[in-house]
């Protein structure tokens, strides 16, 4: 008789079935998620030999086996302590009966998210379609045009919707990281276009075409940035048998918040792997500490990002030479 493990299912060519040692369950797995799907009749028992992932299948398959409940009656699926062997994180399709399929990344995005990364782009348009175009006007005095520079504005609309199409975490994490230095570097050059040595001293600056643009295009950079982290990820409810948290995070969180205080580019850094460092103490089930350091990193890194982006938004609207 086969040892129990997964199978190839006897009702469907290319798809795995589990196979409990005397009978075959519910349980399928296909392109590397865990389904339950009834079985018709009484198929042949798999040939004896060693299931598909038999290594992996000592440790994904809860203790207590799974048995065929009599017609009518409720079946109940064995509580899975996260602590436990039968809590580790199985291989994709391979966990046995009652281990949770993995659905996609560990820090899901949700669509806000993704909004916030295009929010970020229309301003990197704007900025690119400064190009050529009067930044300030003093009176009758001078003018100060943009000269080129628009590939900051293309490869800030380039990065930032590249991270709201990325499926990976990382990708989001250097994302707001980018965008956030794009905004700053658009702002810092409209104040600079403000404040330049040609200008005259005392004589009121105006904003020209492309000062309005670029003023508009920061701004953007900066509000889209502020949006995807204010929903960076879909929160973790409670322990997950199926992610493998890891320490770190939160600590590093709060140097980057402190950082971000004068190096505003760290601040969008501190806030995400703020949040992603909460969800791995949430998904642990008390096993990871840290939510302090977590939660001071998201803290400092959004007080210091509105703070500067406030800050050189002021700037762009005031500043005289």
């Amino acid at each position: 008789m086969a040892t129990a493990g997964w199978y190839g299912d006897p009702t469907r060519e290319g798809r795995l079935r589990y196979w409990d040692g005397s009978v075959w369950t519910e349980h399928v797995s296909e392109g590397g998620g865990t389904a339950v799907e009834a079985i018709a009749g009484i198929p042949p028992a798999p040939p004896a030999g060693s299931p598909v992932g038999a290594a992996a299948e000592t440790a994904a398959t809860p203790a207590v086996a799974e048995q065929p409940a009599p017609v009518g009656a409720t079946q109940v699926s064995p509580r899975v302590d996260p602590g436990s062997a039968a809590g580790a994180d199985p291989p994709a399709g391979l966990a046995g009966p009652g281990a949770p399929a993995v659905a996609g990344a560990p820090y899901p995005p949700t669509l806000i998210a993704r909004i916030g990364f295009v929010v970020a782009a229309v301003g990197g348009v704007l900025t690119a379609a400064s190009a050529g175009s009067t930044a300030v006007d003093q009176e009758d005095f001078i003018t100060i045009s943009v000269a080129g520079g628009s590939w900051i504005g293309v490869v800030a609309a380039v990065v930032c919707l590249a991270a709201a199409a990325a499926p990976w975490p990382w990708a989001r994490i250097l994302g707001v990281t980018a965008s956030a230095a794009f905004a700053l570097l658009v702002a810092f050059a409209l104040i600079g276009f403000r404040t330049s040595d040609d200008l005259v001293a005392g004589v009121d600056v105006s904003l020209g075409s492309a000062g309005w643009l670029m003023l508009f295009g920061s701004i953007l950079l900066f509000v889209g940035t502020a949006i995807a982290l204010l929903r960076f990820r879909v929160p973790a409810s409670g322990p997950d048998p199926s992610r493998s948290p890891s320490g770190g995070k939160g600590v590093l969180s709060m140097i980057l918040g402190i950082a971000g205080v004068l190096i505003p580019v760290a601040a969008p850094s501190a806030v995400g792997l703020g949040l992603f460092a909460l969800d791995d103490i949430t998904a642990s089930g008390g096993r990871l500490g840290g939510r302090g350091f977590a939660r001071a990193g998201i803290v400092l890194g959004a007080v210091s990002l509105v703070a500067w982006g406030v800050g050189l938004t002021l700037g762009m609207l005031l500043a005289q030479p």
